[in-house]
């Protein structure tokens, strides 16, 4: 009668469990963002957006001064910048960023010559 008893209490904590799956993806949906590093993506192409508009104006101004020449100096520096950060950027997930190729060769064991 006991061990009756232990299967049905663990039978209803499986059943808890598989009810709450159909919520869990909202908790996993950070770890996507960050995988897949949607935000730094959308940045960087709106700084690619922002970068053509400033380019295409200053060089369609008559006669430029000083002050809209550092505007543009400012969003170029401003985009070397940020384009640093995302490349040296590590994804949350844990794993090494570099190929599998990579990794094979710091691994492997280097041959002895004689």
């Amino acid at each position: 009668m006991e061990d009756n008893n232990k299967w049905k209490i663990i039978e209803s904590i499986n059943m808890e469990n598989n009810s709450k799956k159909k919520v869990d993806w909202w908790w996993h949906a950070p770890e996507y963002f960050s995988r897949w590093r949607l935000f730094p993506r959308a940045f960087l192409t709106m700084y690619i957006y922002l970068l053509y508009e400033v380019t295409t104006w200053f060089m369609a101004l008559p006669e430029p001064n000083n002050a809209q020449a550092g505007l543009v100096s400012v969003v170029v520096g401003a985009g070397a910048a940020w384009f640093g950060l995302y490349v040296n950027s590590v994804s949350s997930s844990g794993k090494s960023n570099t190929s599998p190729i990579v990794r094979a060769k710091e691994t492997s064991e280097k041959p002895v010559v004689k």
